[in-house]
């Protein structure tokens, strides 16, 4: 009788240990505030009453048409998130359109709150994503017309149009709004910048290699 009471307490503390964890946060970050009319709701949006809900909430269209890939990586994201999607909000799920050019490039990006499964429905792609560390493993592979391709949460990863033609792809998010991060963007066009001394020293090069990257124009598809 003892072990079975020593079964159940067990179980019941590791029940309220998970039942007790925060929820995944849906933003970079929430500063708590005490008045409510400085309040900002990011996505800890307010909830229309059920019965006011109408097929609206939970449709968009134009996701048939492609986007403008005529930019210097040669791709473009359109989104279908809560802040398109009204209705996703809790839901945890989001949606994306890739357009790729030819060899147009979705450049080294991640999601701090999604997994991501990709499938190409035109073209063939170059998709891979790099492991944490210590092994910073770099895992591809070419994809085709059919195929899909999973990119855990989290982690760096890319996809390049290997063909003459154009590409697209659909993806699905496992939050209502993944974020994204684009590497390059966020280390060499920060706002402010990032010390030179500091980018020097990590990326092992010069200060005027860096003044360099860090005078570009860097855009942001997603």
């Amino acid at each position: 009788m003892g072990s079975k009471y020593l079964v159940f307490f067990t179980l019941f503390a590791l029940a309220s240990f998970v039942l007790a964890s925060d929820p995944s946060p849906l933003q970079d970050f929430c500063v708590a505030i005490d008045e409510p009319k400085d309040a900002l709701f990011v996505n800890g949006k307010f909830c229309k009453d059920p019965m006011l809900a109408t097929a609206d909430d939970f449709f968009l269209k134009g996701l048939n048409i492609p986007g403008n890939t005529s930019n210097q990586l040669g791709s473009f994201v359109t989104p279908a998130n809560v802040a398109q999607i009204p209705g996703l909000n809790t839901l945890g799920i989001s949606l994306v359109r890739i357009d790729y050019a030819p060899y147009g490039l979705n450049p080294p990006h991640t999601h701090p709150r999604a997994t991501e499964i990709l499938q190409v429905v035109k073209g063939s792609l170059y998709v891979g994503f790099v492991t944490s560390n210590p092994d910073n493993r770099l895992i591809t592979k070419v994809l085709y017309e059919g195929d899909a391709f999973v990119f855990p949460v989290g982690l760096i990863h890319f996809q390049f149009n290997i063909g003459k033609t154009q590409a697209v792809a659909f993806a699905a998010l496992s939050s209502q709004n993944p974020g994204v991060i684009t590497i390059a963007n966020a280390v060499f066009g920060s706002n402010p910048p990032i010390s030179a001394d500091v980018l020097a020293k990590a990326f092992q090069v010069n200060k005027k290699f860096v003044d360099r990257l860090q005078a570009q124009f860097w855009m942001d598809t997603n």
